[in-house]
């Protein structure tokens, strides 16, 4: 029996989607499921290996492989010592003092210290990642001594340690901070090793145990690898021929052929991401319409979300109208009847707002997108005059819509902590809101919430979260039912905060 602990919250961080590869990994030699080897599947690479350039969601795997972070999420989202032993905060919660490992070294044989600590903090804060906003209210970092180190913060931070487990505490060793092969080699103190000799960059992703790891209760397998393919399609027969150990699934005719195959799909019990379409030009930039809000709620009532969950996912979800998910306490139910699919109203809207003829706008496609949910965008927004052309971004799908090259798009999204998922797609410098729109009553409102108490926040977040329905920033359709698919041979722990498992938790079965 497949071990399976269901998650308490579903503070996913999910942008289920990523650059999309061109050809097939193999191993298939290896077979899935042996005691030594755990092979995964994915449809997703990631950019860099570099920590300070590391993602969300799919990403956090590969990263997991070869780095240690200084707090460890546990699968149910509690906190657990990992490269940092102790933390407190002061009373003003702007002042975090760690206390770290004394043990630790690279794979290149550099000591793990209080100064390498702070050197990749101040690392991932100034760099170029997607996610160095997580670090956006850092200030400083003082070495006390080798062991001890304190985060200085220009105001407190809810998330902080939340984001030590995740990429903004990935460590990397100093000697390797200037080098071009970090972004294909990486330099960690983490549980496995790459195998340069059998790893085909953009392919297949080869780990091995390393024997003097600090910690070997996290070491279940000998070897790790990480399969490349093309699409869903193709990593569903790599289940099902047993050259992987499991995948991610979402294509509901995916999870059904795997099921009827016998691959245990298991589920969280939270939803984890939403489906619908993210509308980045709030602004007006490129799409003047797009600046009026009476255009988007236009476009949320030219949908009918619960009718597109029946007959492209079976059903498999739950209608939403909000992006905040129903772990949070700002979570609404009543919010979820703001938008009534109506497309003469939505029509009414758009003449109201200066635009009864409509008009044009392009969106990307991908192979991750399919052809269903396409085609009903195109024709829902067609009924209301706006006229949609696709072109299709390929690889660097993610990279041009943080970019701002499309006005809006369809997308899978979570739904993080909530500071997280404020500063991830609300704030004017967030990585998901490429326009950088803002409005002085939503801004005042975020810039409330890091002094205020947990009772306070709560009811902030729940004002952030009415403010973003009423004014359509975005179009959320419903949350989709997270699938993973696990082959026999393997046992596999959900974890809270992801879509797809950490490393950690896979264990060949008894």
């Amino acid at each position: 029996m497949r071990s399976l602990r269901r998650t308490r919250s579903a503070i996913g961080m999910v942008a289920a989607v990523g650059l999309l590869l061109t050809g097939c990994a193999g191993y298939v030699d290896q077979g899935g499921g042996s005691a030594d080897d755990l092979v995964l599947g994915s449809t997703v690479v990631p950019a860099s290996f570099d920590p300070a350039q590391a993602g969300d969601a799919n990403y956090v795997p590969y990263f997991q492989a070869a780095y240690d972070t200084l707090i460890r999420r546990e699968p149910d989202g509690d906190l657990a010592p990992m490269l940092a032993t102790d933390w407190s905060y002061d009373e003003s919660n702007t002042v975090l003092s760690m206390t770290l490992r004394d043990d630790v070294t690279f794979s290149d044989g550099v000591a793990f210290d209080a100064d390498v600590a702070k050197q990749n903090l101040e690392r991932f804060r100034d760099g170029t990642g997607p996610l160095g906003h997580y670090l956006a209210l850092l200030e400083e970092v003082v070495v006390v001594d080798p062991t001890h180190v304190e985060l200085h913060l220009s105001a407190p931070d809810p998330s902080l340690l939340v984001h030590l487990g995740d990429a903004a505490g990935l460590m990397a060793s100093p000697a390797a901070f200037d080098s071009p092969d970090l972004a294909t080699v990486p330099a960690g103190s983490g549980p496995y090793v790459m195998d340069t000799s059998a790893t085909v960059q953009g392919s297949s992703y080869v780990f091995t145990r390393r024997d003097d790891y600090w910690d070997p209760s996290l070491q279940h397998y000998e070897r790790l690898s990480f399969d490349i393919f093309p699409d869903e399609t193709a990593l569903l027969n790599a289940l099902k021929t047993g050259q992987v150990d499991a995948g991610n699934l979402s294509n509901r005719n995916n999870v059904n052929e795997a099921e009827r195959a016998g691959i245990e799909i298991v589920r969280p019990d939270i939803h984890v991401s939403w489906v619908g379409l993210i509308i980045f030009d709030r602004t007006g930039t490129t799409i003047p319409a797009l600046g009026d809000e009476r255009v988007r709620r236009a476009i949320n009532h030219a949908f009918d979300g619960p009718r597109i969950l029946e007959a492209l996912y079976d059903g498999q979800g739950t209608p939403t109208q909000q992006i905040f998910s129903e772990a949070s306490e700002a979570y609404d139910p009543a919010l979820n009847e703001t938008y009534a699919y109506d497309p003469e109203l939505a029509r009414e809207l758009m003449a109201e707002a200066g635009y009864p003829d409509g008009f044009d706008i392009t969106m990307p496609t991908s192979a991750f997108f399919d052809q269903p949910t396409l085609q009903i965008i195109r024709q829902s927004l067609a009924d209301i005059g706006v006229r949609v052309t696709y072109e299709d971004a390929g690889q660097d799908l993610i990279s041009r819509m943080l970019a701002g090259d499309y006005p809006m798009s369809l997308m899978f999204l979570g739904a993080p902590v909530d500071w997280t998922l404020v500063n991830s797609y609300l704030t004017p410098d967030s990585a998901w809101n490429p326009f950088h729109a803002q409005d002085p009553e939503l801004s005042e409102l975020i810039d409330a919430v890091p002094a205020a108490d947990d009772g306070e926040q709560a009811e902030l977040f729940g004002e952030i979260n009415r403010y973003l329905v009423d004014h359509a920033w975005f179009a959320p359709w419903f949350w989709i039912d997270e699938t993973y698919a696990v082959n026999d041979g393997t046992d596999v722990v959900l974890q809270t905060q992801q879509n797809v498992p950490s490393v950690y938790n896979y264990t060949p079965s008894a």
